[in-house]
């Protein structure tokens, strides 16, 4: 049997953006969920939305903070409830959320050091845990670039040290990636993936991504949002949800 996982995160997102009617209603209950669909399916947009970086988007986003007791009636466990708070009027840098965008947007004027030290610079309290800039240094593989700047960097470089910066917030409860791997060649991002997954299952910090890659999607075994034209039109498993796409690449593949 599955195993049933209590939600996490829970938002609804409305918004008009030129052609792109987006309206997404979702709880997010996986340690890993991938948004996947064709480009301007809104898939950016919803991210940067439960970031509060769209105004013009109707967004209600809240996340589980505690789990009541379990209380029994007639021998079964049930969850007698739980505490949710609201995030959407929070401003983007409290909403405990670790966001990496889709194009990497480093600070110009620091080194890859301050960069990803950057996030302990701005908590509201301090960080309890000390060693996490040197263990995103690792993990992404940033120890002898960590005196470069970002001009001095490829963009495969520039990609891993926004990763880094994202994984190093001390205070995060989410970890939001837009397309976070995309540019970096396969071998790396395979052992980026493998790396960055056991690492936040250690924190117990969940994530939402994007990805076109139905690769890196069945890597992961995530659960999958399939978005069309601003819906979500699916969820399940990435076997499941991405079972065609999985079998157009198994038939490539033994083509080649």
């Amino acid at each position: 049997m599955a195993e049933i996982l209590s939600p996490h995160h829970r938002f609804q997102v409305d918004a008009r953006l030129g052609a792109l009617r987006l309206a997404v209603v979702a709880e997010l209950s996986a340690p890993w969920t991938v948004l996947f669909g064709p480009s301007g399916s809104g898939k950016s947009t919803l991210l940067r939305a439960l970031c509060g970086l769209v105004p013009e988007a109707a967004v209600t986003f809240s996340r589980c903070v505690s789990e009541a007791p379990r209380v029994l009636v007639e021998d079964l466990p049930r969850v007698a409830g739980t505490v949710w708070t609201p995030l959407t009027l929070r401003p983007t840098h409290r909403r405990d959320l670790a966001y990496s965008p889709q194009h990497a947007a480093l600070f110009p004027h620091l080194s890859v050091r301050d960069n990803v030290r950057f996030p302990f610079q701005v908590c509201s309290e301090p960080p309890l845990n000390s060693g996490l800039v040197d263990e995103a240094l690792t993990l992404f593989h940033l120890h002898s670039l960590v005196e470069r700047m970002p001009r001095d960097l490829s963009g495969g470089e520039r990609r891993r040290v926004s990763l880094a910066r994202a994984f190093a917030t001390p205070s995060a409860r989410l970890m939001i990636l837009d397309e976070p791997f995309s540019g970096l060649d396969r071998g790396l991002r395979d052992e980026l993936l493998v790396g960055l997954r056991a690492a936040l299952v250690v924190r117990g910090l969940p994530v939402l991504s994007v990805t076109h890659d139905v690769d890196e999607a069945l890597l992961l075994e995530v659960e999958v949002l399939r978005m069309e034209g601003g819906e979500i039109v699916a969820r399940g498993a990435a076997g499941e949800v991405l079972r065609g796409e999985r079998d157009r690449l198994m038939e490539a593949l033994g083509r080649g």
